[in-house]
């Protein structure tokens, strides 16, 4: 066996390593979430549950063929002639590794809804027409991604040569700038949004809504970016796109879990909140936390009026708007 390779098993083993961690990491994000739904008898909890849970059971899926698939081949069939690289070679079309694909395409279907009705709902109270465009790349990713799935199955099929790269690379595309453009406008309310939060909630609260954290789970800026790598060093038929591939894999299914955690805990934007921040500042707000339920003092603030008063004087009208902040932590 040539050293050239070594390269892509290094990639595989590499992918499927970073896989498992990340599943871990996605089974302790489901378990929370479900607890806090739970716990906080939140409406619509059956379905945020029911929603989390398909995303688990595609990705272990997805996950399982992976393992599976590295097992035929370094463990099962290592001695076969050109040895565990012409084993992936000859059998990328068997149906486990089928499955995985499928699952892990039916995974990232789901995450990319879940983005575009976060982009909807970060867009409350605006022209709704603005999620046109994205919803179009979401059908169209749809589309592209289910015919390459099929194509994948065919004998010889495979996502890095043959025929079905005529339509991975389009899904790709396609997924990708769905990501890009989703990001690039819940990133623009998010941040305009908060400018108005920070004026009103005391500092460590806003930070919760408006923070690094917050803007990172919100955009899917990692799987955003992680996709960016996929789909250069897939069209360049590099090693590390089967890294890639498996890492973005699991991310699919990752940030839509850490966008319910949220949801469950009570730190995620809703259309209330995205309806009240559209308001100017000095209104009432209320921001409600699920997980602990604890009453928080109403703060009163003082604006003060341009207009003088009405006799003509130098004071100014002074305006008082309470802002209530209840707080369920």
């Amino acid at each position: 066996m040539g050293d050239q390779v070594f390269p892509l098993e290094r990639s595989w083993y590499i992918g499927n390593t970073m896989f498992a961690i990340l599943y871990g990491i996605e089974i302790c994000m489901f378990f929370m979430s479900a607890h806090f739904m739970c716990i906080s008898r939140r409406p619509r909890r059956s379905i945020y549950i029911a929603y989390s849970g398909t995303l688990l059971v595609l990705i272990t899926i997805a996950m399982a063929s992976n393992l599976f698939f590295g097992q035929m081949m370094w463990i099962e069939h290592r001695d076969v002639d050109g040895g565990p690289v012409a084993f992936y070679v000859a059998n990328i079309a068997a149906w486990y590794n089928t499955l995985g694909t499928a699952a892990d395409v039916m995974a990232n279907v789901l995450g990319d809804g879940l983005m575009l009705y976060r982009c909807y709902v970060f867009y409350t109270g605006m022209n709704q027409w603005i999620v046109g465009f994205p919803t179009l790349l979401w059908l169209a990713s749809t589309a592209m991604g289910t015919t390459a799935t099929i194509q994948s199955g065919f004998p010889g099929g495979d996502f890095f040569i043959g025929t079905t790269v005529n339509f991975a690379i389009p899904w790709l595309v396609l997924t990708i700038t769905f990501n890009i453009v989703t990001t690039l406008m819940i990133t623009f309310r998010l941040l305009a949004m908060s400018r108005t939060m920070r004026k009103v909630l005391p500092k460590e609260r806003a930070r919760i809504y408006s923070g690094v954290i917050a803007i990172l789970v919100e955009t899917a800026l990692p799987f955003t970016i992680l996709g960016i790598g996929y789909i250069i060093t897939y069209i360049r038929t590099a090693p590390e796109a089967l890294a890639f591939a498996n890492i973005w894999g699991c991310f699919v299914s990752l940030s839509p879990q850490a966008i319910i955690l949220r949801v469950a805990m009570g730190s995620a934007w809703s259309k209330s909140t995205v309806t009240q921040y559209g308001t100017k500042t000095g209104t009432s707000v209320e921001f409600t936390n699920t997980y602990r339920s604890e009453d928080v003092e109403l703060s009163t603030f003082h604006l003060e009026s341009p207009l003088g008063s009405k006799n003509g004087g130098s004071h100014a009208n002074t305006s008082t708007s309470t802002f209530a902040v209840k707080n369920t932590v």
